[in-house]
């Protein structure tokens, strides 16, 4: 059997799935794979389709469209095209970007999509990424698999040279399109594949053997950096996935702090683009600011904030804080808070709010100056109690201040007004506050590894 065939062979039979997609740009590359994975699979019971996306940055991208059509027409496997619109102006990465954002969007449950990248391709990768300072696993290269959205990715010829997919394609007689933004050398990854690594050829024509050692042995190191890091994550997670513990996390050597912080980051709340300088930053000002509340770090989609020595991920959540107004808790014993949750009163006795006040209260949140005299306690100004319970401050602007004409009553989770708590033996509300998910959740993950 021809060898890239033998190889696709092997790569389908280590994979489970229910359908194969491959991604079909109309070039050499995809053209071979797409011929390749129809003759594997026919009379196969899986599925097999294309997929195209049509990146509108090119005049002639609707003709190339028009191809890739003929030619699934032709084999008889079903195309489904996806049409963007970015424009002359967009760079490599960020169309890179829309097209994998495509593919995730595409991917059924249990389908394997299929991308044609090949020896050469890994190693341009290395090579640009040398150059923009990358770490152990971006110059360990393109993961031969990985999970992308509801299905699997896998790049099945990463070990084979371009030579392989030029000489199928010439013996299968295929057609395929010249792309003519391969030949501009303006573009980073065809400088590396027209200037540079032609000229390394000639002086060192192993280069790609040694490349791919050094690629394996960086993939392992990276797999024991993962190992430590787990092993790190476990004695200072907190309380949730999201919260991790700062004293211990200061406690590590600075290389040990940054490996954890990247997988905290990456594996476990699912974040894309975490770098040297972000790392940095976390490691430099937000955690030797342990003790100050208000030391946080705002990244895309997610806010990093100490408190109390602990280092929380939070959702960035809108809120508009306009008083919502009264609230009459015993004939509504739910109240939605736009934004901001709900209220909730439980009848209880011998505490809570005395029934008869609850039929007018106000809703307000917080100003500053507020203050409340707690049973058995003096008056004190709310910012005190406040800190005093230990409430987040994430949570003291969203929480909701329950007044009675004009005077704070209670506030709940925190109390109620000594002069407005139900007496011994008398019927009260109890107030509770169910806040929104504040926590950041793991993120889906879709990062673009080439």
């Amino acid at each position: 059997m021809q060898p890239l065939l033998k190889s696709l062979e092997q790569a389908l039979a280590s994979q489970r799935f229910d359908s194969v997609a491959v991604a079909y740009s109309g070039g050499l590359d995809s053209t071979v794979l797409l011929h390749a994975a129809r003759l594997l699979l026919q009379g196969q019971p899986t599925g097999l389709r294309a997929i195209h996306v049509n990146h509108g940055i090119e005049t002639v991208a609707d003709q190339w469209q028009a191809h890739c059509q003929a030619c699934c027409e032709q084999w008889h496997i079903p195309l489904d095209s996806s049409s963007l619109s970015l424009g002359k102006g967009c760079s490599e990465d960020e169309a890179r970007q829309a097209r994998y954002t495509v593919f995730a969007e595409q991917l059924r449950e249990g389908e394997l999509l299929l991308l044609a990248q090949h020896l050469d391709d890994q190693l341009e990768t290395l090579l640009l990424r040398l150059c923009r300072g990358s770490g152990v696993a971006g110059l360990a290269g393109m993961p031969g698999q990985r999970r992308l959205g509801r299905g699997k990715l896998l790049r099945p010829w990463l070990e084979l040279p371009r030579t392989a997919l030029e000489s199928y394609a010439r013996e299968q007689a295929l057609e395929w399109i010249e792309d003519q933004s391969n030949a501009d050398s303006g573009y980073d990854r065809n400088y590396c594949r027209r200037e540079v690594l032609p000229r390394l050829e000639q002086r060192w024509p192993q280069y790609r053997d040694s490349w791919q050692k050094s690629q394996q042995l960086l993939r392992e190191s990276g797999s024991l950096l993962e190992d430590l890091a787990k092993l790190d994550l476990q004695a200072i997670t907190g309380s949730h996935s999201s919260i991790l513990q700062c004293q211990p996390l200061l406690a590590l050597t600075a290389a040990r702090q940054r490996n954890l912080l990247r997988h905290w980051l990456q594996s476990v709340l699912g974040m894309d683009g975490v770098d040297w300088r972000l790392l940095q930053s976390i490691c430099e000002q937000l955690l030797p600011a342990a003790a100050d509340s208000k030391a946080r770090l705002e990244l895309p989609g997610c806010t990093l904030q100490v408190f109390q020595e602990q280092l929380f991920a939070l959702r960035q959540l809108t809120f508009d804080r306009q008083d919502v107004g009264s609230w009459n808790a015993l004939q509504d014993s739910k109240l939605s808070l736009p934004d901001n949750g709900e209220l909730l009163a439980r009848t209880v006795t011998g505490a809570g709010l005395a029934r008869p006040l609850a039929q007018q209260l106000e809703l307000r949140y917080r100003r500053g100056g507020e203050s409340l005299r707690l049973p058995g306690r003096p008056d004190k100004v709310l910012k005190k109690l406040l800190q005093e319970q230990g409430i987040p401050p994430w949570q003291r602007q969203r929480l909701p201040l329950l007044f009675l004409e004009g005077q704070l009553v209670a506030v709940p989770g925190l109390g109620v007004r000594e002069d407005c708590q139900a007496g011994a033996g008398e019927a009260g509300l109890s107030l509770h506050w169910q806040a929104p998910q504040f926590l950041f959740s793991r993120k889906p993950h879709s990062a673009v590894d080439d």
